[in-house]
Formats: C-alpha cells, sequence, structure tokens
C-alpha cells in the first residue's frame, strides 16, 4: 500500500489556481538547467593533438612538404570545424616531432590536455596507403576518465587538397556529434 492515496496529490496540485502550473514547470525547468550547466561547461573545451601521417605507398617522389602542409591545414580545420558546430572552445596541444600514439603516449596527451582544461581530448592519424586511397584513425577520450568517448577508422579518396579537406568535414561532424 502506499502511504499518501494517489488522488490526494492531484487535489494538491488542482488546488493551484491554473496559471500558476506553467510558472511552476517554467521554474522547474529553470533550476534543472543551472544546476547542469557547471558540469556542461567543465567539458566544453576539447583539445585537438596535432594530427600525425605516416606513408607505405612507396611512391618515389618525396612529398613531405606537402603532407606536413595538409597535416596542419587539417588539424586547423577540424579544431575550427568542432569549435563551431560542436559550440566547444578547442585548445591545440602541438607534438612538435610527432606524438605517440601508443597507450602510454594517449595518457601522456590525455593528461595534458586535462592540465590545458579540456574535458575531451582529439587525437588522430592519416596514412596513406597509395595515392588514391587513404584512412584517418582518430579517437576523443573524456580527459577525467580515460573512457572512450569516439573512435573511427576512415577510409578517404584521393591524396590531394580535396580529399583530405572532404575527410575532415567528416570527421569534425563525427566528432561533434559524440561530444554533444
Amino acid at each position: 500500500m502506499y502511504p499518501l492515496h494517489p488522488l490526494k496529490g492531484w487535489r494538491a496540485v488542482s488546488a493551484l489556481p491554473a496559471c500558476a502550473l506553467p510558472a511552476c514547470a517554467l521554474a522547474v525547468g529553470a533550476l534543472a538547467l543551472l544546476m547542469c550547466a557547471p558540469l556542461h561547461a567543465a567539458s566544453a573545451r576539447i583539445a585537438v593533438v596535432d594530427i600525425g601521417f605516416t606513408d607505405s605507398s612507396g611512391e618515389a617522389r618525396d612529398q613531405a612538404a606537402v603532407h606536413g602542409e595538409r597535416q596542419r591545414a587539417l588539424t586547423e580545420a577540424l579544431s575550427r570545424e568542432v569549435a563551431a558546430a560542436g559550440q566547444l572552445d578547442t585548445v591545440h596541444l602541438a607534438c612538435g616531432e610527432g606524438c605517440s600514439l601508443d597507450a602510454a603516449g594517449i595518457e601522456a596527451l590525455r593528461e595534458r590536455a586535462r592540465k590545458a582544461g579540456a574535458g575531451f581530448v582529439l587525437v588522430g592519424k592519416v596514412h596513406k596507403m597509395s595515392t588514391l586511397v587513404m584512412s584517418m584513425r582518430l579517437a576523443v577520450l573524456d580527459t577525467a576518465s580515460g573512457d572512450l568517448v569516439l573512435e573511427r577508422l576512415l577510409s578517404f579518396r584521393g591524396d590531394n587538397d580535396a580529399g583530405w579537406r572532404h575527410a575532415g568535414d567528416y570527421a569534425a561532424r563525427e566528432v561533434v556529434s559524440a561530444v554533444r
């Protein structure tokens, strides 16, 4: 048995004037939003790590300068697009000579991102298999818990600016939908 008869609760509510009910609902909703705001604000920053690159295509022509520029442009575009579409602040984590994406490297990047005030960290690497076939592995981790929020292996065509840009646009949308 319930300690209170269900109709008693209804009678109490119905004793309020009809115009007071929407105001009560609005006040409860506003209070709920205010209580959740600090939690969202703490996670509203994502650290974007320099996107890595490997080439196993065996092409004779040295494309290091071109690929370095595409890596830089991809990292900047991801940061810019994730910030704009996801209404997130971004912070850049530079790798200098390269970041290790093994377990210890990821843990170090997660800690750097956490210290920078980011709730999430985005890491990724592009792999060129041939002039036509490329792949990009990316992951987003929660900096507080280390939990994997998103992991994708994306294939894209074309070792050219348009191919890289298209892959970056798609990756940014995936990241935004994962961290919202």
